[in-house]
């Protein structure tokens, strides 16, 4: 039932007496929108898809967490509802002073909730940086490949290309050498087969992993020690 899946999570991390563990669960679903007397009682399939995401919600913050991880939240609901589900967490946020890790493919998404957006590939890093630079002018050719993929809601708008070299994505259990987007990198060089990449700040607040970005200067040659740039720390 919503109340029983909300309040487990107490339970199993034994967090507070059990009496208090009630209104500690009547106080997350009011917190997310819902009506405990309601929702308590009720099955999982007597939830909307925008109900079962707030209740979702609602058992992270049992939790009294400083760290939500958002896993495509919204992916599986509809424009409304995601608007919806975005406002709450950018209150929660500011109410409970919350970091919210939020891990999407929706880049319209990313754009309207991030405060900075770290870009990756094949599980490395490719470019970080605050969302309006980042959508401005890309620094990593991936980053720009991924912008130009978001269509525009006007049919006399001709289509960006993405400028990726054809071919299949590659295996992330045996990825290519050096960069991993060189295969699919239309600014790739014999460098970029022998030389991985580090993360280097390329403008102010702006970094990449890329020896040949599109913001700031080529990488300087490797002297073997691979070094990254220290990112910013929120």
């Amino acid at each position: 039932r919503g109340g029983g899946s909300v309040g487990g999570a107490r339970k199993i991390w034994n967090k507070g007496p059990e009496a208090g563990r009630r209104a500690k669960v009547d106080e997350a679903l009011e917190t997310v929108g819902l009506d405990p007397a309601v929702a308590r009682d009720r099955r999982p399939h007597e939830f909307s898809g925008g109900q079962c995401q707030r209740i979702c919600i609602a058992r992270s913050l049992v939790l009294d967490p400083r760290l939500v991880i958002c896993d495509e939240p919204v992916s599986a609901l509809d424009v409304s509802v995601q608007a919806q589900i975005l406002n709450l967490l950018e209150d929660l946020k500011q109410r409970y002073g919350l970091t919210l890790v939020f891990i999407t493919h929706d880049l319209a998404v990313v754009k309207n909730v991030s405060d900075r957006v770290a870009v990756m590939y094949l599980g490395k890093l490719c470019e970080l940086t605050d969302p309006d630079r980042l959508y401005a002018a890309p620094a990593h050719p991936y980053s720009a490949a991924l912008l130009s993929a978001i269509p525009v809601p006007d049919p006399s708008v001709k289509a960006e290309s993405s400028g990726l070299v054809p071919g299949d994505l590659p295996s992330p259990l045996a990825p290519p050498s050096g960069c991993r987007f060189r295969t699919r990198c239309p600014r790739a060089e014999d460098r970029c087969a022998r030389e991985e990449p580090q993360v280097r700040e390329v403008a102010e607040g702006q970094f990449v992993a890329c020896h040949f970005p599109l913001v700031g200067d080529v990488a300087p040659p490797s002297d073997g020690a691979e070094e990254s740039a220290e990112l910013p720390v929120a």
